[in-house]
C-alpha cells in the first residue's frame, strides 16, 4: 500500500531553527524520505552537520541522479534547484525562481508531478512567498500541505502566503507540533493520485533547463508590459489562483512580491550607476576647465549642472534608504 512517504520541507529566513524543532519532534510511523530546500547563499555552509545532530536519519546533499532512499534527508545544495524524478533526484543550475537557487517552487512542483498522493509539503518560516505556488501544485495533485503557524515563525510572510495560496492546509501549527503530525501522517495511506496539470509539468521542466521558449511561455500566461530584471527579456503574466506570477522566456520566475523586490534592487543599482557617472562627468569637466582657455566658463557651467543632477540622485537614494529603515 502506498503511503505519504515523500515529505518536502521548505523555508527561508528563520527556517533553520524551525527545521531543527521539527526534526526533534519527528518520529515517523512508516519509512519515508525528506527533501529540504532552505534559501542559502552559494558559500559552503555547515547545514548538513547542523541537521545531522537533530535526527537519526541519514543526512546528505545529493548529487544529480542520486536514488531516493527511505530514512534519508536530502538537503538542496547551494546554487542548484533540487527536484525529484521517478525514484531519483535531479540537481540543476536552472534559472532562478523568486530570486533564489535553490528555490522552493521547483521542488514542490516536482513532488506534485511524480509523487502526487504520496506527498506531504511543509512550509516553514521565511520572507516573501516562494513555495506558495508549489504548495498549490501539491494539493492539486492529491498531496497535502502543512504550514508553520505564522505566530510561531521568526519570519511569518512565507507561511502566510502558503496559507493564502492553499486556502485550508491540512494543519497550521508550531514547528514542533508539525514534526509530530508529519510523523503520524507518514504512516497514512496515500491520497488519490491526480495527474499534475500540464502547466505545472512545463514549469518544472523549465526549472531544469528544459522547454524554456517563447512558444511555451505563451502556454503559461499573457504577455505583460514588464521586462525581466535579470535578463531584460519580456515577462509573461501567469494567473495562479489567488496569486499573480511572472516568467520570462529564459526561465526566470517571480511572484508579484519577489518581482517587486527584484525591481527595487535593480532600480537602486541604476541610481548608483547614474550617481557614479554624473560624479565622474563632473570631475572630468572641472579638470578640463583647469587648463584654461576660451571654453573654461562653459565647462564649469556644465560641471555645475551635472553636480546638481548628482545631488538630486543622492537625495533620492538617501530618501529611499530612510524609507526602508
Amino acid at each position: 500500500m502506498k503511503r505519504r512517504d515523500l515529505i518536502g520541507i521548505a523555508g527561508s529566513a528563520g527556517a533553520l531553527p524551525a527545521l531543527i524543532s521539527f526534526l526533534d519532534a519527528f518520529q515517523p510511523s512508516a519509512p519515508c524520505s525528506l527533501f529540504v530546500v532552505l534559501h542559502r547563499s552559494v558559500e559552503t555552509s555547515h547545514l548538513a552537520e547542523i541537521v545531522d545532530k537533530a535526527t537519526s536519519f541519514e543526512v546528505c546533499e545529493p548529487g544529480d541522479g542520486e536514488p531516493i532512499r527511505s530514512s534519508c534527508i536530502y538537503l538542496a545544495p547551494p546554487d542548484c534547484h533540487m527536484m525529484v524524478g521517478h525514484g531519483h533526484l535531479h540537481l540543476k543550475r536552472g534559472p532562478r525562481e523568486n530570486n533564489f537557487r535553490p528555490a522552493i517552487d521547483p521542488l514542490f512542483r516536482s513532488l506534485a508531478v511524480f509523487g502526487m498522493g504520496r506527498v506531504c509539503g511543509v512550509v516553514l518560516s521565511g520572507y516573501l512567498d516562494d513555495g506558495a505556488s508549489g504548495a498549490r501544485a501539491i494539493e492539486a495533485s492529491g498531496g497535502i500541505v502543512l504550514v508553520q503557524d505564522p505566530a510561531d515563525a521568526l519570519s511569518p510572510a512565507m507561511p502566510r502566503a502558503a496559507i493564502s495560496a492553499v486556502g485550508e492546509p491540512r494543519a497550521i501549527a508550531s514547528a514542533s507540533e508539525l514534526g509530530k503530525l508529519v510523523g503520524r501522517i507518514s504512516g497514512e495511506p496515500a491520497g488519490k493520485d491526480i495527474a499534475a496539470d500540464e502547466k505545472i509539468k512545463l514549469e518544472m521542466m523549465i526549472a531544469g533547463l528544459e522547454k524554456a521558449s517563447m512558444a511555451n511561455e505563451n502556454k503559461l500566461g499573457e504577455l505583460s508590459p514588464f521586462n525581466c530584471p535579470d535578463c531584460n527579456g519580456v515577462l509573461w503574466e501567469i494567473s495562479d489562483g489567488p496569486m499573480t506570477r511572472f516568467r520570462c522566456h529564459t526561465g526566470h520566475a517571480y511572484t508579484a512580491a519577489s518581482l517587486d523586490k527584484r525591481q527595487e534592487e535593480m532600480l537602486e543599482r541604476s541610481l548608483y550607476d547614474s550617481l557614479r557617472s554624473l560624479r565622474e562627468k563632473t570631475e572630468m569637466l572641472r579638470r578640463l576647465a583647469e587648463r584654461g582657455g576660451s571654453t573654461t566658463d562653459r565647462l564649469l557651467d556644465r560641471a555645475e549642472g551635472y553636480s546638481q543632477d548628482a545631488e538630486t540622485i543622492e537625495q533620492m537614494l538617501l530618501t529611499r534608504n530612510s524609507d526602508a529603515a
